[in-house]
């Protein structure tokens, strides 16, 4: 395990959000380094879509805050919006950032030399700001941890822009982390220090709904049987036309979705035409376990696009470590797991698939998947990870703490 660092985390989502990657990795290398793990950025637009972020209002003074012995939050003040359609309004964004940032590291008395840890490629204009020769403090490294093809979400964005941050950040990264194979190939030409490491599970947390004794929760218990589930935060990339196609297939089929609906991007209407599709909505991360245990079989139903052709979701090896049947579509990273899981080329495939795995079901199978997931977990991962980081430090000289 990487140890003795100090670190500064740009990361995509707020530290009470939804726990993903950036969470796992971030908590377990607190552990044995200083992380300081700056939440997501968000515009002066954002409390007009999302009420909750009026908050980012109060972090006009800097807020820093401890969430565990190693690791402390900084919430950025809003910023202006378009950042992704304009290079100059970035920049300045950016700039400000830089300020907040050095202030928490005084705050918090870190180390002249510092590893730079971006999930963001527009925080390549942050790493101009904090790498500069007059500064007292400086990156030892700089990390793009790359976790989507950014440059082709929805929204506020340029494609051609983002794909020019993403570029730019790739090619001065001392190393890059990606979490899918086709992530890699596309930027292997610019920086040959390119490093896959996929997605993994809490398989201790996920495991506990092999417990016989552990109940199922109420609002589920009182969805009849056979449920098929898909858990998580869902967004434009959930394949519509799967479920609509499983629903039909079979009455008594009941599709449950557990996890909030991204606000502007799913049409909830159409899911709520449907009688056996249920919105169960957002749950807490200790609750998940007791909802997969009731379900029949797990779902990972992506629409096929760019953006999916390049996710490994984290949803797999939960899933697998809950001994569930799953069936997957629209991911091509996952199609080497087809030993294990039913793969879908399309809505079509979904019922027979699901039918397949309701009748294969059998306790030789899941121990299967227990086994299978028990050999991706997040301590395995994050020991991979912190290989290459150490790696990375010694290509610069860097003296690495044993």
């Amino acid at each position: 395990m990487l140890r003795g660092q100090d670190i500064v985390c740009i990361s995509s989502l707020d530290w009470d959000a939804m726990w993903t990657s950036k969470h796992q990795i971030m908590h377990r290398l607190a552990q044995t380094n200083r992380v300081l793990y700056v939440e997501e950025p968000v515009t002066l637009l954002a409390p007009l879509k999302v009420p909750r972020r009026w908050r980012r209002w109060a972090a006009v003074a800097p807020t820093v805050k401890r969430i565990d012995a190693g690791l402390w939050t900084l919430t950025p003040p809003p910023v202006l919006p378009f950042g992704n359609m304009r290079p100059g309004l970035n920049a300045t964004n950016q700039a400000v950032l830089a300020r907040y940032v050095e202030r928490a590291m005084d705050r918090l008395y870190f180390d002249e030399e510092y590893i730079f840890w971006t999930y963001l490629p527009a925080a390549a204009a942050l790493l101009d700001r904090l790498d500069r020769p007059a500064k007292a403090r400086r990156p030892s490294l700089a990390i793009y941890h790359c976790a989507d093809e950014y440059s082709e979400f929805p929204g506020f964005i340029s494609p051609r822009v983002v794909k020019g941050y993403d570029d730019e950040i790739t090619r001065r990264a001392d190393l890059v982390i990606t979490t899918a194979d086709n992530l890699r190939r596309s930027r292997e030409a610019l920086n040959p220090n390119v490093r896959t490491v996929y997605n993994a599970a809490d398989v201790e947390v996920f495991n506990r709904a092999l417990d016989p004794d552990l109940a199922i929760p109420a609002d589920l218990a009182a969805i009849p049987a056979p449920r098929l589930g898909v858990v998580g935060m869902h967004d434009f990339r959930l394949d519509l036309d799967a479920l609509e196609a499983l629903g039909r297939s079979d009455p008594s089929w009941q599709i449950v979705l557990i996890g909030p609906l991204k606000a502007g991007q799913i049409d909830e209407g159409r899911l709520r035409r449907q009688p056996n599709i249920h919105l169960l909505g957002q749950k807490a991360r200790h609750e998940l376990p007791a909802y997969i245990k009731g379900l029949a079989v797990a779902l990972v139903p992506y629409t096929a696009s760019e953006l999916t052709r390049n996710i490994f979701p984290l949803k797999l090896f939960e899933y697998l470590a809950a001994g569930v049947p799953v069936v997957v579509g629209g991911l091509p990273e996952l199609e080497r797991f087809a030993r294990v899981i039913g793969v879908a080329g399309g809505p079509e495939d979904y019922p027979r698939l699901v039918r397949e795995a309701l009748a294969g079901d059998s306790p030789e199978k899941r121990a299967e998947r227990v086994a299978l997931a028990a050999e991706n977990t997040w301590d395995h991962r994050v020991e991979e990870i912190s290989a290459h980081v150490e790696e990375a430090l010694a290509r610069k000289g860097r003296a690495v703490e044993r």
